[in-house]
């Protein structure tokens, strides 16, 4: 709910109207969810609403932002699940209980800041996530570069164009019936790049129908043999 009335009033404070979108609410529940999921045995149920409200302004925020850096993140891998999972452990560290803490652990050595917390819960907190984001990124990274210098990091043009579901999601012999190609997975920038021939014959399938009959010929009237006539 926060980040679709949220997407409504800035879509009407920019653009003059405002829209709600199915998609951000449905993203932005997956967001709530996966920055409770780290704190639901540690925080009191009031607690938990915060954090899925702030989950889910913050996605809102992450998404838009990576529009406007031009990343493409299609199904907003980003901003539900780094976003909020690095909010997720955040908000351990602001709201954890005592008591939820004692019935979870059997012992308390430090609670959330906001809840009367000395701050030793949030730090580890807070290295925590810089451990797994040092983690993940030094592993990570060098493996992206490598698929990025292949070749195979992004798909190719022709695969953009045409639409990944054909290309990435069908049959082998699917594809084949529908390219006419001998393309393989696992080659070249260039794989399953359709020929020039198939994509003219698709288009010519595929295009609208026009508003005169295929079989009708138009006639124009010869021209006058005598341009003095007219």
């Amino acid at each position: 709910m926060a980040a679709l009335v949220a997407n409504y009033i800035h879509d009407e404070r920019t653009t003059g109207e405002g829209s709600f979108s199915l998609t951000y609410a449905m993203n932005a529940t997956l967001a709530g969810l996966v920055s409770i999921t780290g704190a639901c045995g540690v925080v009191e149920p009031w607690a938990a609403v915060v954090i899925g409200f702030i989950a889910g302004l913050l996605y809102l925020c992450a998404s838009k932002h990576l529009v406007r850096l031009r990343i493409d993140d299609v199904v907003d891998a980003v901003p539900v699940h780094m976003t909020n999972g690095i909010w997720g452990s955040i908000a351990v560290g602001l709201f954890a209980s005592s008591n939820r803490l004692n019935l979870a652990y059997g012992e308390v050595n430090d609670v959330g800041v906001l809840m009367g917390g000395n701050g030793t819960l949030l730090g580890c907190q807070l290295v925590g996530i810089l451990f797994v984001v040092g983690w993940v990124g030094g592993i990570m990274f060098p493996f992206f570069c490598i698929l990025n210098y292949l070749g195979w990091f992004r798909a190719s043009s022709a695969d953009e164009v045409e639409g990944l579901d054909s290309r990435y999601h069908t049959s082998a012999r699917e594809i084949d019936t529908k390219v006419g190609s001998t393309a393989r997975y696992g080659q070249s920038n260039n794989r399953l790049r359709r020929t020039l021939e198939t994509l003219d014959v698709e288009y010519e399938e595929t295009r609208p129908n026009s508003i005169l009959n295929a079989n009708t010929e138009l006639s124009t009237p010869p021209p006058p043999e005598d341009m003095d006539q007219l």
